[in-house]
Parts: structure tokens; sequence; C-alpha cells
């Protein structure tokens, strides 16, 4: 089953999605469902294995709040890389 949303994209994004759909002969849409699908695939794994470690450190489960803030601690900056 599929849905249909709307996203606002910045120009240069939007190019650089329809030029790698057309090299990989399929839709723009294809395409950002399957990257969508494998950045919350990573996503998922790495919330459940911060909340792993946790629950092993201290036999607690984290909030999503405190897990999400976890996680960007282990990440460099999440500044738009397409912004100068």
């Amino acid at each position: 089953m599929s849905t249909t949303s709307n996203l606002e994209l910045p120009t240069e994004l939007k190019r650089r999605i329809e030029r790698v759909a057309k090299e990989r002969e399929e839709e723009p849409a294809t395409l950002l469902s399957s990257a969508i699908d494998s950045l919350l695939s990573i996503e998922e794994a790495q919330i459940a294995e911060v909340r792993r470690r946790d629950a092993t450190d201290t036999g607690e489960i984290s909030s999503n709040e405190e897990a999400f803030a976890k996680l960007d601690s282990f990440r460099p900056s999440r500044r738009n890389p397409l912004s100068k």
C-alpha cells in the first residue's frame, strides 16, 4: 500500500534526485522512497542500540527524547549541507 505526500525541497536537492533517478532508470518517487526507507532503518537501529545499551548500563529504558539526544551527541552537526 502507498500514499502520496508532498515535500518542499531545495531546488538543488530536487535536481540531484532527478539526476540520480534518471541514472538509475527509475522514477524520482521510487528513489526517494528507497532512500527514506534506508535512512529510517539506520535511525531505528541506532535508537534500538542506544536503548539496549541504556538498559544494560542502568536497567532502565530511555525516552525518545533521551535516545535522540544521545544519538545526536554521536553525530557531527546536522547543519544543512546545501546551505552556504
